[in-house]
């Protein structure tokens, strides 16, 4: 549509200007050459929002194809760049020998404790010794005298 009314500003600009009796040729070629650029500048789509995001999907012949945004308008659809390539950084690498027996130490400490709640908990065996007993704290006697509580009222006077 919008190709349509540059074609007709274009037209009525070269009729307007034939239309001038002392305008040189060469100056009714020069500004109808900027004019034409103008309108063919302002008759693309400049793609305005909203557009579509269509998605990663293969192609009819299986090539795969990235996220793409699509212009209703005009009917284009280009990459959408969003996704960036991010190579894993390698922190650790190699085998150190030094931690292999506090490891296995603490992987075999883990497994007998493991084994240990799961025959007490099918009753099999009873609590370990090494389970702490839960004491009841021991209360000391209060040396605030105790008052006993009257049964009668009290006469203020």
């Amino acid at each position: 549509m919008q190709r349509i009314i540059a074609l007709a500003v274009i037209l009525l600009a070269f009729i307007g200007g034939l239309r001038i009796p002392g305008l040189p040729w060469w100056a009714l070629a020069t500004g109808m050459a900027i004019l034409a650029l103008a309108a063919w500048r302002l008759s693309t789509c400049s793609h305005p929002s909203p557009l579509a995001l269509l998605p990663a999907t293969t192609d009819l012949d299986g090539t795969p194809l990235p996220p793409r945004w699509f212009c209703d308008r005009c009917g284009k659809s280009w990459a959408a760049n969003f996704e960036k390539e991010q190579k894993p950084v390698y922190k650790f690498s190699g085998y150190d020998e030094s931690k292999a027996v506090h490891a296995a130490k603490r992987a075999t400490e883990l497994a007998d404790r493991q084994r240990q709640l799961a025959l007490q908990r099918a009753g099999l065996r009873a609590a370990s010794k090494r389970a702490k007993t839960v004491r009841e704290p021991v209360h000391a006697p209060d040396s605030a005298d105790v008052v006993p509580i009257r049964q009668g009222r009290r006469l203020v006077g």
